[in-house]
């Protein structure tokens, strides 16, 4: 049996439609830099402007707090605020959480105590926050959301993305955070313990800082999250298209055998947590300067993506 997203309870076309719906809604401000990717938002009333964005875990938690991952669970909020930023060219500097609980309990402080632990591994701080006791929201369940503030060093050109350019990735850590619920669907359906698989399954999320140190020789950044490998491709490439080679993964190829390919696409990263378009000259310095792997190239037409 082949499963779906949207079977499992994810409808990610109704999610682009919600968004879409609130672009439109939203007045913009004059102090609000265009940034097209839609990863964070650049506020231009600063000197140098701040970008900010906001994430959460997503039901991946549910896992953590089952087998008592709350390391690669605070690592997992935080990467996912933090390759954001990242992506739109910013340091990422200071983190605000949420957590909306049913009671407050010791795993709490557990979380609380990792999540201090890696932003001061990472130079950052966690400045404020908010806690919420709410019993008839949640019902032996818990929310985790981050906010994440930086200082803009440099917003790559990615109007500048032409074919011929290079296609850099990052490897992924593993499924990061997203697809989640797709992935509970399968353990369930399939009787599947984590103990079963040859692959660590929690493993949280890559954080990307490395890539701070090549935002002015890079045309484009993609964070791999919601959507998978294809949207965050469309993100940047902006009606281009893209001939991509991937190297095998062993959680990839675990994941295909209960969804088809087109499905794992647009769910999932694929082996890579961070996409980068370069130069053709500067491709291979690129690589070498951060431990990144040459995918494809840009190109005129569709996206095509081989595994």
């Amino acid at each position: 049996m082949k499963y779906t997203y949207r079977d499992a309870g994810v409808d990610v076309e109704r999610g682009e439609t919600f968004a879409e719906y609130i672009k439109r809604a939203v007045k913009c401000p004059e102090w609000l830099y265009e940034e097209p990717t839609g990863y964070a938002a650049i506020l231009n009333f600063t000197n140098p402007p701040i970008a900010v964005t906001a994430d959460g875990i997503g039901t991946k938690l549910i896992l953590h707090r089952k087998y008592g991952r709350w390391r690669d669970a605070a690592m997992d909020l935080v990467a996912m605020n933090y390759n954001d930023l990242v992506a739109v060219g910013a340091k990422p500097l200071a983190f605000l959480d949420y957590l909306g609980v049913e009671r407050i309990s010791e795993e709490h402080f557990e979380f609380i105590s990792c999540l201090i632990e890696i932003l001061e591994e990472l130079g950052m701080n966690l400045v404020a926050g908010e806690t919420a006791e709410m019993p008839g929201i949640y019902g032996g369940e818990w929310d985790a959301v981050g906010f994440c503030i930086g200082v803009l060093i440099q917003r790559p050109p990615v109007e500048d993305v032409n074919p011929g350019d290079v296609i850099l990735g990052l490897k992924a850590s593993g499924f990061h955070s997203n697809g989640w619920t797709l992935i509970r669907r399968i353990l369930d359906e399939e009787n599947l313990s984590l103990t079963s698989l040859s692959f660590d399954l929690l493993s949280g999320t890559r954080i990307y800082s490395e890539t701070l140190k090549v935002l002015g020789d890079v045309k484009a950044l993609a964070h791999v999250t919601g959507g998978g490998i294809v949207r965050a491709l469309k993100r940047i490439l902006k009606g281009l298209g893209a001939h991509l080679e991937l190297k095998r993964r062993d959680y990839v190829d675990w994941v295909l055998r209960y969804v088809n390919f087109q499905e794992a696409l647009s769910t999932f990263n694929m082996g890579y947590g961070m996409i980068l378009v370069v130069d053709e000259e500067k491709a291979n310095d690129v690589t070498r300067r951060i431990g990144a792997e040459i995918l494809g190239h840009v190109k005129q037409g569709s996206i095509e993506i081989i595994y």
